[in-house]
């Protein structure tokens, strides 16, 4: 008789065991965690309503079984948009994380002006100057076919960009333009109106901080205002009046 009930045993376990599993399949799917408020967190740049309507539809999906990679590609059209990730608040509300582009320089072209980030995308044209001032970058030609989101595949903005990247961030504040040559040659303008000529590298790092002290210094700060140029394309930098 004992295998007999073990049999028995074993049959009831399996199947109370299916009838939960397809009770909290049921619930699961069930209207109880159906998407009812969406948040948006991480904007600076983008208005909320910009990526609420790109999320258009989520609404009244299942929390825990909706399409996420469907959404974060929707999402990750807008050209701002570096990433996205979700975290479920059960049991009805969505939050939607998102990582902006950072703008790092500007670009004038004949139709306005593009924000471009560290990385060369470009995010947006302006029809004028925009409130935060970030550094210029002069000497390159971009073709008006590029929109918003794409990447601007110019080695001449790439090494600009680059220099940009090593900078002290002190630095980058004081600078106004980036002026690149046909052979990758850079020369800054400072905002006090100094031209520094840098000339050609791969690596500022050295240049950059030298420069960044020599501004600072209280020697040359006394004479700033007689300063015409810099050239650290020598062994040692000159300062021209």
């Amino acid at each position: 008789m004992e295998p007999k009930k073990m049999n028995t045993s074993f049959f009831y376990v399996s199947v109370l065991t299916i009838l939960l599993s397809l009770g909290l399949a049921l619930f699961l799917r069930s209207n109880a965690f159906a998407i009812q408020n969406v948040k948006v967190q991480g904007l600076s740049l983008i208005s909320e309503n910009e990526i609420l309507k790109l999320s258009d539809g989520i609404q009244g999906q299942n929390l825990l079984l909706f399409d996420r990679k469907a959404l974060e590609y929707k999402i990750s059209l807008h050209p701002l948009i570096h990433s996205v990730q979700f975290q479920r608040n059960l049991p009805q509300t969505l939050v939607i994380q998102v990582k902006e582009r950072t703008p790092a320089a500007l670009v004038v072209v004949p139709k306005g002006i593009l924000e471009v980030d560290a990385e060369g995308t470009f995010l947006r044209r302006l029809e004028s100057w925009p409130k935060n001032n970030y550094p210029v970058i002069s000497g390159i030609e971009l073709p008006d076919t590029v929109g918003p989101g794409q990447n601007l595949e110019s080695p001449l903005l790439a090494a600009a960009l680059r220099l940009l990247g090593q900078a002290p961030p002190q630095l980058v504040a004081q600078i106004g333009e980036v002026h690149v040559n046909a052979v990758e040659q850079i020369t800054l303008f400072l905002t006090s109106g100094v031209e520094v000529r840098l000339g050609q590298a791969n690596d500022w790092i050295d240049k950059l901080n030298a420069l960044y002290q020599l501004i600072i210094d209280e020697g040359y700060t006394s004479i700033q205002q007689g300063v015409r140029y810099i050239d650290f394309t020598a062994a040692k930098p000159v300062i021209g009046r």
